[in-house]
């Protein structure tokens, strides 16, 4: 039989578990005590005082092909079989972590095959989360003894015990009863007693204060070893004689029916439900429960978020509906936004929901308020992970090294992803770095955190891979943090601090992420692009002629076609590109980014406006207004607004007009196959400008808009279309396919596939990162050209036979 005691940390478990355990030996039970506590003082008794190896240790120091039990279990008081399994040193690692490694290491080395008749698991303080919940679980604890004394807190935790029980309880009971491990408090029995009553279960022992605990723990012995004669020594070897009764008739053994707090404290303090509310209002959390409760900035009750992003800069996304909780008329319904600017989502119209203000001091993202506080919005979703973000930032500077502090299969992922990045994009050039063949790509070093690390801490290796790096010579280090390493609490901060000591000329910058636990992948990036912005040098001044770029999409394949396109028409007005903030940027132009008059933005999403307000509030930076465009008529005005802004003298008429000449003459080639052709378009994003004006361009019939329900691209609001165009908001699959039959288009484009199947119509996609410039609509025409001369069902399909 397996029996685990838990009881709030100093109650006395070790030493009931360890005396029990003599007990049960004597009377000639093969006994097995399992410390489950990284102070590993659990045996000690049963071991004469002394300290054994524990199994962490154990697993530590010998290579898995030497390992054994016999290293592991030790014997002690009468052939009592005693192990520890350890843990980190206090503030690092993960004890929890370290529990479960060591059972499995147990059952690994044939644990289950030495002769047992009962197994005793002394468990760390009343922690019931993680690790430390191992004995609760059925397959480990048959039984489970609730150690307490008679005050609050002690009582406090077997309730809370109690509890995690039941979570793990199946059918069958598993409680043994209460020990009561007095401390001689007045009314101590009787509040024990009406707990063991109002909780189902009985008091099994009842051990008196006594100074004869302390004469046998000098003695590194238990009570039946050091004094067997003695009146409480009779009380172990009583509560071990219901022990063997248990093992005989496991009808003895309770369910857990633990208190609701208010309950507990009636009980045991004499205080009302009433009592406690009024002390709570009164105490120290007394404030407001309401919009502001528990948010340290700009907690307002017109929530909602305030702003919406694309997807495809991984930015966090909001539906244009909310669902919210409230007690008013509006309980349970879709709270629609209220009309807002183009690049607002505006307001709920019934919110009460919190806002935080997030870095920037700009963007407003709402979050849960605590209850009661009024509605709860359904969470957002989050796109990627901060721990990536962070990555793609640092990677963008040329000459740094981003150490990435987690298990491989981080670094692996997120290197996995650059890498295709960088091969679909045509800008990947394999660099080797002498000293760091293991980098999965050059600028990468991965800390290849393991299990060991997860348990004992992990800043050890993370300070020996930045030195190494910066013993070879390196002299700029990004530290980015995973999931583990933010779980088990590794201070990054910390470890770099020490290697600037040891460096004083190296410039390191932890980005404390955390994986995905603080945000997600534009959070991420964000912070990463801020650590890179303590590089610019806020003394330079700015110089005629040069722009910079901010905010590229570096996952995206037409990346560095764009950005050419774009520097294209810079050369046309005379500018140069200083910098690109962040896209393949070398540390001179980072540090001279200030020498640029403007700064463009390359896509108008939050994380881009996000970065530009930061800039700028920072370092006192002008923007460009317009993001990059994509069309004729877009690119057109780009032109037209930037040489007003940053070259008045220069008449961008003649660039405008040669563009204008190549733009027609293409559609010339195209428009013979297309003229006259019926196209219905079908998108989620409302960024289709360009898209309904090459249809127009081309002389096509644009016989119906539809737009689907969703928070992708509306950042940007769709011109209004003319009066005998029908344009359909919250579009359906179901509309599609019935506007397909009763409007007979020749070609639909959509910005995805369909769920419903289409047949005898042209389908085209809208492609979900275009092609900027002038000619970004005839990419598409020349496209269509061809497909329109196709038969719509190509031969292929008919295997050769007739069509049915």
């Amino acid at each position: 039989m397996q029996i685990a005691f838990y009881g709030k940390g100093g109650i006395g478990k070790s030493t009931v578990s360890a005396n029990l355990s003599a007990a049960l030996v004597e009377s000639g039970k093969r006994i097995l005590q399992v410390g489950c506590d990284p102070k590993s003082d659990s045996t000690r008794l049963l071991l004469g005082g002394r300290k054994i190896p524990t199994v962490l240790d154990y697993l530590r120091k010998t290579s898995p092909d030497k390992q054994s039990l016999e290293g592991l279990l030790f014997r002690g008081f009468k052939g009592a079989a005693c192990v520890e399994t350890g843990g980190p040193k206090p503030g690092v690692g993960c004890a929890g972590r370290g529990i479960l490694s060591s059972f499995e290491a147990l059952a690994r080395l044939g644990i289950r095959d030495v002769p047992l008749d009962i197994v005793l698991y002394d468990v760390l303080g009343d922690v019931v989360c993680g690790g430390f919940a191992v004995p609760l679980r059925s397959e480990y604890a048959d039984a489970v003894f609730l150690v307490t004394s008679g005050e609050f807190m002690a009582i406090y935790a077997a309730n809370n015990i109690l509890r995690g029980i039941k979570n793990f309880e199946d059918s069958a009971p598993r409680v043994a009863g209460i020990i009561l491990n007095s401390r001689g408090l007045e009314a101590e029995d009787q509040r024990i007693s009406a707990f063991s009553k109002a909780v189902g279960l009985p008091v099994v022992a009842s051990i008196p204060r006594s100074e004869i605990f302390s004469r046998a723990e000098k003695a590194g012995k238990t009570l039946i070893e050091a004094f067997p004669e003695s009146e409480n020594a009779e009380i172990f070897r009583e509560l071990a004689r219901h022990v063997e009764k248990i093992v005989k008739d496991r009808s003895l053994l309770y369910h857990a029916r633990p208190l609701e707090d208010g309950e507990l404290e009636e009980l045991v303090l004499g205080r009302s439900p009433e009592d406690s509310a009024s002390i709570f209002m009164q105490g120290e959390l007394e404030k407001e429960v309401g919009c502001e409760s528990g948010f340290e900035e700009e907690a307002g009750c017109e929530g909602g978020f305030e702003e919406e992003t694309g997807h495809e800069d991984g930015a966090i996304n909001e539906p244009e509906e909310y669902l919210c909780e409230t007690w008013g008329d509006c309980k349970g319904k879709a709270c629609k936004g209220e009309a807002g600017d183009a690049s607002s989502s505006g307001n709920l119209s019934c919110s009460d929901s919190p806002r935080v203000k997030p870095a920037s001091g700009k963007e407003k993202v709402p979050v849960s308020g605590p209850s009661g506080s009024g509605p709860v919005m359904l969470k957002a979703p989050l796109y990627g992970c901060a721990f990536a973000g962070a990555v793609t930032a640092t990677f963008q500077v040329n000459g740094a090294l981003t150490v990435l502090h987690g298990p491989r299969s981080c670094a692996h992922i997120i290197s996995d992803a650059l890498a295709s990045s960088f091969l679909r994009s045509g800008s990947f050039k394999k660099t080797g770095v002498k000293g760091f063949e293991e980098q999965a790509l050059p600028g990468l070093l991965s800390v290849d955190m393991e299990e060991e690390d997860i348990i004992f801490g992990g800043l050890e290796k993370l300070s020996c891979r930045m030195e190494e790096a910066l013993a070879s010579g390196r002299k700029l280090l990004f530290v980015v943090s995973t999931c583990p390493s933010g779980i088990i609490g590794d201070d990054i901060e910390k470890a770099v601090l020490k290697m600037k000591r040891l460096y004083p000329e190296a410039r390191i910058f932890p980005i404390p992420v955390d994986g995905n636990i603080t945000g997600d992948f534009s959070y991420g990036f964000f912070e990463g692009c801020k650590k890179v912005a303590e590089l610019i040098n806020p003394e330079v001044g700015p110089e005629e002629g040069l722009v910079n770029i901010i905010g590229e999409r570096n996952f995206s394949p037409r990346d560095e076609e764009n950005f050419r396109i774009i520097e294209k028409l810079l050369e046309g007005l005379g500018l140069r590109v200083n910098c690109r903030f962040l896209s393949r940027a070398d540390l001179s132009s980072i540090r001279d980014f200030k020498k640029a008059r403007l700064n463009l933005l390359a896509y108008n999403s939050l994380e881009n406006r996000m970065l530009r307000d930061y800039l700028s509030e920072n370092l006192g930076l002008d923007f460009f207004e317009h993001p990059f465009p994509v069309g004729f008529r877009d690119s057109s005005q780009w032109v037209k607004a930037l040489a007003k802004s940053l070259t008045p003298e220069h008449d961008p008429g003649p660039f405008l007009e040669a563009r204008e000449q190549i733009y027609r003459a293409e559609l010339r080639k195209y428009s013979p196959y297309l003229e006259g052709k019926k196209v219905l378009v079908v998108s989620y994003s409302q960024d289709i400008g360009w898209v309904l004006d090459t249809v127009r361009d081309l002389g096509m019939e644009l016989v119906k808009v539809g737009i689907r329900a969703s928070s992708f691209g509306k950042d940007k609001q769709l011109d209004p279309l003319p009066d005998d165009i029908p344009l359909v908001k919250n579009y359906t699959d179901l509309q599609r396919a019935e506007d397909i039959k009763c409007l007979k288009p020749d070609l639909v484009l959509s910005g995805y596939a369909p769920l419903i199947p289409e047949e005898d119509v042209h389908c085209d996609t809208i492609p979900f990162s275009p092609k900027v410039g002038f000619m970004s609509g005839l990419e598409l025409a020349k496209r269509w050209s061809t497909l329109l001369r196709l038969p719509v069902v190509e031969g292929w399909k008919c295997d050769g036979g007739g069509e049915e």
